[in-house]
């Protein structure tokens, strides 16, 4: 947060016509949007520097987003400073009503529109937005979140503003959304990360367990490292996932999509003999198996309803040379394979 403070006491120093005090300006670090009888529903973090910097929510409601951020400016008594926004939280209902509210952004925001979109609950959002106000607001913790998972999970898949407004508007995408919610955990209530979710042409839902958001993100390639357990004979043991590829082929009109990764046991309860090199070629086989009957019902789920959309349209370039390949994606095939290298035990003894 200091850091920010003084980057905008530099640019302050500039001596632009469009030089502002930095204690005119309240800095919108996190917006979210809601639609409810005609009207948006907006709430607004905002970063507010007078004897100590602090931090601020405030709510409108009007028929426009502009009209909700003029009144938000009046509310605060500061110009709002929009081009530091870091997530935009939006509302089921603005999905399933196809609420444009990305044009705002388009037209009104001077700094890069790389925002993060999350999709809450309505009854949710006044708790998470003030849930950390008092230390350095919600919105800063929603971007460790999203951090530690990529880093460490990747259980959910970060879905920028651009990325939005491309699949939105180009025909044949179904997004695909990281979702936010509240969690009790030791009598305390925190901001929790949870699986994926998306709508087909009819508004139809879709969520993602998290072993299918996994799953997903590793089919897309936007997996960095995770973390399976993995039954094996009434009992598991824990493979941390690294060096994960997938490529994907035509072949006599079957899709085919090839997984390849290396992995590391981590915690270790099946019966087998660690030590035995026999072990290792049967623990690989397991978990070929999991890895194949887990994309099988990925696959299969997202059939169902998106007509394979969600993992075959988003890799679009395989049909660019098809014509009205949307009459005919319910007909193709979809073969998954994956090899699994299991490269390290590390201090695990049986």
């Amino acid at each position: 947060m200091k850091k920010l403070i003084c980057l905008l006491l530099l640019l302050s120093l500039t001596g632009c016509k469009d030089y502002k005090e930095l204690n005119d300006l309240a800095i919108v670090t996190g917006i979210s949007i809601d639609y409810i009888d005609d009207l948006y529903d907006i709430n607004t973090e905002l970063l507010i520097n007078t004897d100590k910097t602090s931090i601020k929510v405030y709510h409108s409601k009007a028929t426009s987003i502009e009209e909700a951020i003029s009144q938000i400016s009046k509310y605060s008594n500061r110009e709002l400073f929009l081009s530091r926004i870091k997530t935009i939280l939006i509302t089921e209902e603005v999905i399933k009503e196809n609420i444009n509210f990305y044009d705002f952004f388009l037209r009104d925001s001077k700094g890069k529109i790389d925002y993060y979109i999350y999709v809450v609950k309505r009854d949710d959002i006044n708790t998470i937005l003030n849930l950390y106000k008092k230390d350095n607001g919600s919105f800063s913790y929603i971007e460790e979140i999203l951090k530690n998972n990529q880093k460490n999970l990747s259980s959910s898949t970060p879905l920028k503003l651009t990325d939005y407004i491309y699949k939105s508007l180009e025909k044949g995408f179904n997004v695909v959304y990281p979702t936010l919610s509240l969690k009790e955990n030791n009598n305390e209530t925190i901001i929790y990360l949870d699986n994926l979710i998306t709508y087909n042409e009819k508004k139809q839902k879709t969520t993602f367990n998290e072993i299918e958001s996994i799953f997903y993100n590793m089919i897309i390639n936007k997996t960095d490292k995770t973390l399976l357990t993995i039954p094996c004979d009434n009992n598991y043991f824990s493979l941390e996932l690294q060096n994960i590829k997938t490529k994907y082929k035509w072949n006599n009109k079957i899709f085919n999509i090839n997984m390849n990764l290396k992995g590391k046991i981590k915690n270790y309860k099946c019966k087998y003999n660690i030590n035995d090199e026999n072990t290792i070629i049967k623990l690989e086989n397991i978990t070929k198996k999991y890895l194949l009957n887990n994309m099988n019902n990925l696959v299969s789920k997202i059939k169902n309803k998106h007509r394979y959309q969600i993992v075959l349209r988003y890799l679009n370039k395989y049909f660019k040379s098809i014509k009205n390949w949307e009459e005919h994606i319910t007909n193709i095939n979809i073969k998954t394979n994956s090899n699994i290298e299991i490269i390290s035990i590390g201090e695990i003894h049986k």
